[in-house]
């Protein structure tokens, strides 16, 4: 994936992310939002990952960031 990509999609999946702490505060749980997730850039592969921290977090937030993450991820032209 090239870099303009990569870039497409960190921004994609940011600005869908917000619509989801919305959901996430409902909860009412300790931690912030941004401190449940972390976006990591492969420079080596040009794709991105994510890290969630899953303790005392809702099933149904950690499926959902990793949805994102697969539903922002642009298609790999040929």
């Amino acid at each position: 994936m090239d870099e303009l990509k990569l870039d497409k999609w960190q921004k994609d999946f940011e600005t869908e992310v917000k619509s989801l702490q919305a959901e996430y505060d409902a909860f009412l749980l300790p931690k912030k939002f941004e401190d449940i997730y972390q976006l990591k850039i492969d420079e080596t592969n040009h794709t991105l990952s994510l890290w969630i921290d899953t303790e005392d977090l809702p099933k149904e937030i950690e499926n959902r960031l990793s949805e994102l993450l697969l539903k922002t991820e642009p298609e790999d032209s040929v």
